[in-house]
Order: C-alpha cells, then sequence, then structure tokens
C-alpha cells in the first residue's frame, strides 16, 4: 500500500522548495518530465527539470532547464518533511484564496448589452443622420 502524501490527506495543493515533482509535456518539450520545486508562486511552480526523455534535450536546453508549470498540472511525487507551521501557512493561503473567489464574484459587473428596441432605434438614427 502507497504512503498517502500530507497534501492528498488533506486536499491541498501546498508546494514547498525542494518537493519532487512530475509535470505534463508541453512548448518544446514532447514528453513529459519530472525535477525539484525551486520557486512556489501563486498559482504556479519553477521546476529545476532533472528527469527527461533523451529526444527533449534541445528542448531543454532552450528552456535552460526550468519550466514554469500550473500547480494544477504538475504532481508531487515526494515531499519534503513539512512542519506544523507550513501547514498552517497552507490552511490560511487556501482560506484567503476562497475567501478572495467569493468576494470577487459578489462583486462583478456585466457589460450592459443594447436591447433590440436599442440596437434598433441607435440604426435609425444614424441613417437618418446621413
Amino acid at each position: 500500500m502507497r504512503k498517502k502524501l500530507i497534501s492528498e490527506v488533506e486536499g491541498m495543493t501546498h508546494y514547498k522548495i525542494g518537493d519532487k515533482v512530475a509535470a505534463k509535456k508541453f512548448g518544446p518539450l514532447e514528453h513529459d518530465f519530472s525535477g525539484e520545486v525551486e520557486k512556489v508562486y501563486d498559482n504556479s511552480v519553477m521546476i529545476a527539470i532533472t528527469e527527461y526523455d533523451p529526444a527533449d534535450q534541445s528542448g531543454i536546453n532552450e528552456l535552460n532547464g526550468r519550466a514554469v508549470v500550473r500547480k494544477g498540472e504538475a504532481k508531487i511525487l515526494k515531499e519534503v518533511p513539512r512542519t506544523k507551521e507550513d501547514l498552517e501557512a497552507a490552511a490560511k493561503e487556501e482560506e484567503e484564496a476562497a475567501a478572495k473567489a467569493a468576494k470577487s464574484g459578489k462583486n462583478t459587473r456585466r457589460r450592459r448589452t443594447k436591447t433590440t428596441k436599442e440596437s434598433a432605434s441607435s440604426e435609425k438614427n444614424e441613417k437618418s443622420s446621413k
């Protein structure tokens, strides 16, 4: 039986520098690759590519051995040890993201589109002005 990772148990997508991750092919790469997390951004991670298909060597050189991948596209293979503070920070980040998403959903404005009457009257006005 495979040991569950902390992120799988708690449903988090919290990455930490040093995690070993796998990612899907993109851009100049024709095959999936794996590597180590070098930097964590809000919605993505920078991966130092360590394992790849030899056919992708020119693509790896083009990317300078690094790739920025969306967190949803990267899968954690092996985690570095997490501390209690790491888990608390991850939970706080997820709460803030959920609150931000809820807030932005309430305040979205929709562009007012012309009704059929308004568009017909504006066409009429354009024709009469010519």
